[in-house]
């Protein structure tokens, strides 16, 4: 069996190898092309698949190696689309895809600015969910000037609703506990772990972040559609609905198929009016004018871990840390947007990043943080000493406290009759370990190392939001708000999203309103070639620690250790 799994991992090892050298082969004949674009034309997109806030790992399959545009990207392709005489309008695909609910915002508010340039734009979907749910992408519609819906689609209209799986009983049949030790009562993450039921702080805070995001919804299809937001409850409490019943409601503009709604842009577009795709569009962005400040825009998504070498769906505090110690030091660079969408992680990986934050502001430059879907634990750690911090209405953000937790096995291995031999040096050497719970004595440095956490968290937002202690305390507990709360609570200073963030960089920078800025992504994006063999690198470590793990199955194993103390 041991032959077997190495000579498995063995064969991933050579087809990966083999993979990169398909791609070093082929990078150069695919690397992306600029495009000529007609003298007018209709921008289209397809927002039906989730829209991310910083580019995925390289797809080796995709041999042109482009990445799909992030929301920034989109952004800012769109503001620029304002000033373009070429564009005409835009023509959207949308379906239940979930890209959250403050992107939907932040993409929403970028519609709108495009629409109010005087041109048009088109929502088409062949379903807002199919027997499921499609609030968020109704909502993003109703930005839309028209919304055309297919034949036989339905809009799934039909509320809110947030769903906690508690799983106790069932970790208990199977012999696991979590131990776990949190500040304070409202830092949730393990429930789902720990109880059978919500606990009453859990319940009070998913009813306010409900209330809240349930008010926004009725709020924007209202705007959008020009109902009453009476009338739009009443709505939600009857969906969902067919076409004809939409229809009838005012709910969309036009029963069309896609090429019908295609066909319609066109037309209003003008004669000879041809299509670019949004992406394309994005990907060539326009020449900044001569003298324009210089704009630094870092993308943060996902688990904040300490170390390099992250990919597009976490964060690596060294790389963020590197990045925001670039733009300290070039001269070029007059201030930093950084834009977040985190729900947390390690403590000590945020602090890396939070130190770079500061070392940009003792630069003299100003630091301006976009949250966009959650910025919440160490995601507001890394936002606390921002100079401004921007974030959409129903941004989840806050959150902080700080949580750790150790599942216990001892049960686990009772049923199925494994005991452990344990030796050790050191009275606290087992605390770590999965097969024991933690001492009184052990639970004693726990609850120090959160206290020192917890402290070391709250001063920073008493000194970053210009808050007193009393003022944090209020607001901090683990306790998670949604952006117009976080407002008023003294947590975000406005409402908005990039466009708002590129404001308030121009209000520190004393330069007048709408004042054209160069913007500079950073990092830098690297050879598309190195890029890949950069995201192999953990992957082959990875193989190499399966690979020595099964030679050494049947031999005793050491104690296993808890995951980093986190702000999750």
């Amino acid at each position: 069996m041991r032959r077997f799994l190495v000579g498995v991992l063995a064969a991933i090892g050579v087809v990966t190898l083999v993979i990169v050298g398909l791609v070093g082969a082929l990078v150069w004949r695919f690397l992306p092309e600029r495009h000529a674009f007609p003298a007018q034309f209709v921008l289209t997109a397809d927002w039906s698949q989730a829209l991310a806030e910083t580019a995925g790992p390289p797809d080796l399959l995709d041999f042109r190696l482009t990445p799909a545009p992030t929301v920034s990207d989109i952004v800012l392709a769109l503001d620029a689309a304002t000033r373009d005489p070429r564009v005409k309008g835009l023509v959207v695909r949308l379906a239940e895809a979930r890209h959250g609910f403050a992107a939907a915002q932040e993409l929403r508010d970028a519609v709108r600015r495009f629409r109010a340039s005087g041109r048009f734009a088109i929502a088409h979907a062949d379903s807002f969910g199919e027997l499921g749910p499609g609030n968020e992408a109704y909502y993003l519609a109703t930005a839309f000037d028209e919304i055309d819906l297919q034949p036989v689609g339905l809009v799934g209209l039909t509320g809110l609703m947030a769903e906690v799986p508690l799983a106790r009983e069932l970790l208990a049949s199977l012999g696991v506990e979590l131990e776990v030790v949190k500040r304070e009562e409202y830092k949730t993450a393990l429930e789902s772990f720990t109880r059978s039921e919500l606990s009453p702080a859990n319940r009070e805070m998913l009813e306010g972040l409900l209330d809240g995001l349930q008010r926004q919804l009725v709020a924007g299809i209202a705007e959008g559609r020009k109902l009453d937001p009476v009338e739009v409850q009443r709505l939600i409490d009857h969906g969902p609905f067919t076409a004809d019943e939409a229809l009838a409601n005012r709910l969309i503009d036009r029963i069309a198929h896609a090429d019908e709604a295609m066909r319609a842009a066109r037309e209003r577009a003008g004669p000879g009016a041809g299509r670019v795709d949004l992406a394309d569009y994005a990907a060539q962005r326009p020449t900044v004018e001569a003298g324009a400040a210089k704009i630094a825009l870092i993308r943060a998504a996902g688990l904040i871990r300490r170390g390099e070498d992250g990919v597009g769906f976490e964060i690596a505090a060294g790389d963020l840390a590197e990045a925001l110690a670039d733009a300290a030091g070039d001269d070029r660079i007059r201030a930093v947007i950084l834009r977040i969408d985190s729900g947390g992680g390690s403590a000590v990986a945020s602090e890396t990043v939070a130190r770079g934050v500061r070392r940009v502001r003792e630069a003299g430059k100003p630091v301006i943080v976009s949250m966009g879907n959650t910025a919440a634990s160490g995601g507001y750690w890394i936002a606390m000493d921002a100079t401004r911090i921007v974030a959409q209405p129903g941004t989840i953000t806050g959150s902080i406290g700080v949580i750790a937790g150790k599942p216990i096995l001892s049960g686990v291995w009772d049923k199925i009759g494994v005991n452990w031999a344990e030796i050790a040096r050191g009275a606290h050497a087992g605390m770590w370990s999965v097969n024991q719970p933690f001492s009184p004595e052990a639970r004693a440095r726990v609850e120090a190392v959160l206290d020192s956490i917890y402290g070391t968290f709250k001063a920073g937002v008493a000194r970053g939001r210009s808050m007193t202690p009393e003022q944090v305390e209020a607001v901090a507990k683990g306790r998670v708000w949604i952006g117009v709360q976080a407002k008023d609570l003294g947590l975000v200073d406005e409402l908005g999203g990039l466009d708002a963030a590129l404001a308030a960089a121009r209000r520190e920078l004393h330069l007048p309103d709408g004042a054209a800025l160069d913007i500079e992504i950073l990092p830098r994006p690297r050879n598309p070639l190195l890029a890949a063999l950069r995201w192999l690198r953990p992957q082959a470590g990875a193989l190499a620690q399966a690979a020595a793990l099964v030679r050494q199955l049947g031999a005793a194993t050491g104690t296993a250790t808890l995951p980093p103390l986190g702000v999750h």
